[in-house]
């Protein structure tokens, strides 16, 4: 294809667990970064490398499997044993009941993990594991589960500090050999530390509904103008689309006025196209820099101005640089339907609907390359799961992987084999809220 512009005038893993390998060596934090147009929080084009199997995924478990919801609450750690680092309980720290498991790792140890055989295999075909999270710095914590013969699945998130104890979204990243999903013997859950000891919580392990037929979404974030001068001719040509999540007090009136982002006009001709809308806070701050006498309207006063201008289906939160504390939290999830903050590719339900998990480029690239999101895109038309791959300001570079990926991504999507989806379809269609 040869790309038609939209000008303007404006200047423009744990190697003690045998199976799954690799480190996410792509993944690289971007949460210190201070400029707010460089909010990404994780890069995870390139995730841990595999040894395929078919992992019985085209098999679909009955809908609402028994395994769903709390599988274990620890308050019984003597099923529990540690590999490798310590594990204790914790009555001073719980997501709910009366305590908590403690990983703790050594300088010297350089990872902890902890093992639960099973008195009986469990069938996870139509489930995915997940756990709620706190941690003493920054962690990276994987959940694995293992058949009898040592085959593994193996389930990635990150957690900060200053993240609240809540339920969190993981990805599924890797595989090892070919795992018998009906038949799961062991659950083990480690994180690797290096040569910085730390703390890490762990409560709650439940198991959510896979999504058994991949969905893809396309988040362009911060409402930057080559949304619309690079991205939007390259998707139209190949029939798709995406959304764009903006900084409202930066729309620019016109394309007289200064700045780099989107012109009302601009934005308006994206939604008549099919663009969904969200944001990234009134003005695409990292939020812990924000004032907190500004905190609420800086995520609050986007709505007013949706409102104004009549886009009623933009209730969706990107949180910048992934930043987010209980106080955000609290005011993101009183008013918005979605939030965006975890990493990493193919979550399942979203047992945290205001962490969907997502992917983005690294500190050495801004965007992410089109080898980095055709290989999750594939990752996910073959295994399942809900990918948003994020991107941010594009240049020419951008553009040229943004159009090799849209020509993959419109070949799978014409033949099936993966769906693009709206923020709405994931907040109507794939939050996960457990019986009372």
């Amino acid at each position: 294809m040869k790309r038609r512009s939209y000008l303007t005038t404006s200047a423009i893993t744990v190697t003690a667990f045998a199976g799954c390998t690799g480190g996410d060596s792509a993944q690289r934090s971007q949460d210190d970064a201070t400029v707010d147009d460089d909010d990404r929080d994780d890069a995870d084009g390139g995730e841990d490398s595999v040894d395929e199997g078919d992992s019985d995924d085209d098999e679909r478990a009955d809908d609402g499997p028994g395994i769903l919801g709390t599988f274990d609450d620890f308050e019984d750690l003597g099923q529990w044993d540690a590999v490798v680092g310590e594990l204790e309980a914790d009555t001073e720290r719980a997501f709910e009941g009366t305590q908590s498991a403690r990983l703790r790792s050594s300088d010297d140890d350089e990872q902890v993990m902890i093992r639960r055989e099973l008195a009986e295999p469990i069938d996870v075909r139509g489930a995915a594991p997940a756990l709620a999270l706190a941690a003493d710095d920054m962690a990276n914590p994987v959940i694995h589960l293992r058949d009898e013969s040592g085959d593994t699945l193996q389930y990635k998130q990150h957690v900060r500090d200053y993240y609240p104890f809540i339920r969190r979204n993981f990805g599924h990243t890797a595989i090892s050999g070919d795992p018998d999903l009906s038949a799961i013997t062991e659950i083990a859950v480690s994180d690797w530390s290096g040569d910085q000891g730390r703390d890490v919580w762990i409560d709650d392990l439940h198991f959510v509904p896979r999504i058994t037929e991949g969905r893809v979404l396309l988040q362009f974030q911060g409402g930057f103008e080559t949304d619309y001068t690079l991205a939007y001719p390259i998707l139209e040509e190949y029939g798709l689309e995406a959304s764009t999540f903006v900084a409202t007090d930066r729309i620019r009136p016109t394309e007289s006025a200064e700045g780099d982002r989107l012109t009302e006009a601009q934005l308006a001709e994206l939604v008549d196209a099919g663009w969904s809308l969200g944001t990234v806070g009134a003005r695409h701050q990292h939020l812990r820099d924000v004032d907190s006498d500004r905190l609420e309207s800086d995520i609050l006063s986007p709505l007013e101005w949706f409102d104004e201008r009549g886009y009623d289906d933009a209730r969706y939160f990107a949180f910048p640089g992934g930043q987010f504390d209980q106080e955000m939290l609290d005011i993101v999830g009183d008013h918005y339907d979605l939030g965006f903050s975890g990493r990493h590719r193919a979550q399942a339900y979203a047992t945290s609907p205001l962490t969907i998990t997502r992917i983005s480029g690294g500190v050495d690239r801004r965007n992410l390359t089109a080898e980095q999101m055709i290989d999750a895109i594939d990752w996910t038309a073959t295994h399942g799961g809900l990918t948003t791959i994020t991107i941010y300001e594009m240049d020419d570079e951008d553009a040229d992987a943004l159009e090799e990926t849209a020509a993959h991504l419109s070949d799978l999507v014409d033949a099936g084999e993966i769906e693009l989806i709206t923020p709405a379809e994931i907040a109507d269609g794939f939050v996960y809220r457990e019986r009372e």
